[in-house]
């Protein structure tokens, strides 16, 4: 493959995973041409993807990377995720990221037997990294960043907790295979797993637009159709407008790179004053037999509410300031190429 064509596939992989510069021109010298670097997993990894994904998407923590992702990398059989490190001094101290990831993804049920966290889901240390996986299956995703101590730590904290409160530990009473109260959950609705996993491995695009403050994500309701409507919101700072979440919603939906997602209506308020709305919103719908949906909600943080929070968090804000990922001049015209850049006309609520 020439060289001008590896910078290019290489730039892409970035901008969708987040992934280091080299690690990305790695992984594409490695590939074979016209490959696809972000393949849609089997049906398990699939669904630990979607179910993770949706155990992060509100986290309970403040993060300086969206969802505290610093990258991911992608492979048919597997997810590796990047932890982002404890180093903003905002944080509270004694609620590590360890601790919350602990709280997030591991499964317990209550004394009615309503599951938490992510079900099936046990650990291991491999390598001297954390790897989560189900039980029963290979789907395994390995948490890169996070120390093997720290996470053993954190474990068995919140295992005492969940023992105080009356709840079952289901990965502490059944380590190697799937809990009673878990197995209701074994294959789940899996419907809309596609979008959430999809999501997860292309989280660097928040990052393109602009200063990341923060994302979060819930699910907001299912469809007639069996899917899932899933809402995240994106807040940024020093952004470019409406060209920025057009820009989103088609790299999101880019053959080869994207997912199969149809624009449905768009609610663009770029064009207002600072101050008057901040938010533009986006939905997408899954083509043909993928059921769900995805909304959008940018929020643009300009004029007094953006100079509070460069006051009031200079150090969180300067430490998400050199996150955002720029996007190439080339990207723009080779979107409109394949037919998935939404047309830049006035800002408008269309449908």
């Amino acid at each position: 493959m020439k060289s001008h064509a590896i910078e290019r596939r290489a730039q892409l992989l970035r901008l969708y995973t987040g992934m280091p510069w080299q690690s990305a021109r790695l992984r594409v010298e490695a590939a074979s041409p016209g490959s696809l670097l972000i393949a849609q997993p089997d049906v398990d990894q699939l669904l630990l993807e979607a179910r993770v994904m949706a155990a992060l998407a509100w986290r309970q923590i403040g993060t300086v990377h969206p969802w505290g992702i610093k990258y991911v990398d992608p492979y048919p059989d597997r997810l590796l995720i990047r932890i982002e490190p404890a180093a903003i001094a905002q944080r509270a101290s004694d609620w590590p990221p360890a601790l919350d990831l602990a709280e997030a993804l591991l499964p317990r049920a209550d004394e009615h037997g309503e599951l938490l966290g992510v079900p099936g889901v046990r650990t291991r240390i491999e390598d001297e990294q954390v790897v989560l996986h189900v039980a029963g299956t290979s789907a395994s995703i390995t948490l890169l960043g996070v120390e093997p101590a720290e996470w053993l730590h954190a474990v068995d904290v919140q295992d005492q907790e969940w023992a105080a409160d009356g709840m079952t530990a289901c990965h502490r009473h059944s380590s190697t295979r799937w809990h009673p109260l878990e197995r209701p959950y074994r294959r789940g609705p899996a419907a809309s797993a596609w979008l959430t996993s999809g999501l997860l491995r292309r989280v660097g695009l928040i990052r393109t637009l602009g200063v990341p403050l923060g994302v979060t994500g819930w699910l907001a309701g299912h469809k007639r159709s069996g899917g899932e409507h899933w809402v995240i919101d994106p807040e940024f700072a020093e952004g470019h407008g409406a060209a920025g979440h057009r820009r989103l919603m088609a790299l999101l939906s880019a053959p080869g790179w994207g997912l199969p997602l149809d624009p449905v209506d768009e609610h663009c308020l770029c064009h207002l004053p600072p101050g008057v709305s901040d938010q533009c919103t986006t939905t997408s719908a899954g083509r043909a037999d993928r059921p769900g949906v995805l909304e959008v909600r940018a929020i643009h943080r300009r004029g007094d509410r953006l100079n509070w929070i460069q006051r009031h968090r200079p150090e969180r804000y300067e430490a998400q300031h050199k996150l955002t990922l720029t996007v190439p001049a080339w990207v723009d015209p080779w979107l409109e190429r394949n037919g998935s850049l939404v047309p830049d006309g006035p800002s408008a609520t269309r449908s």
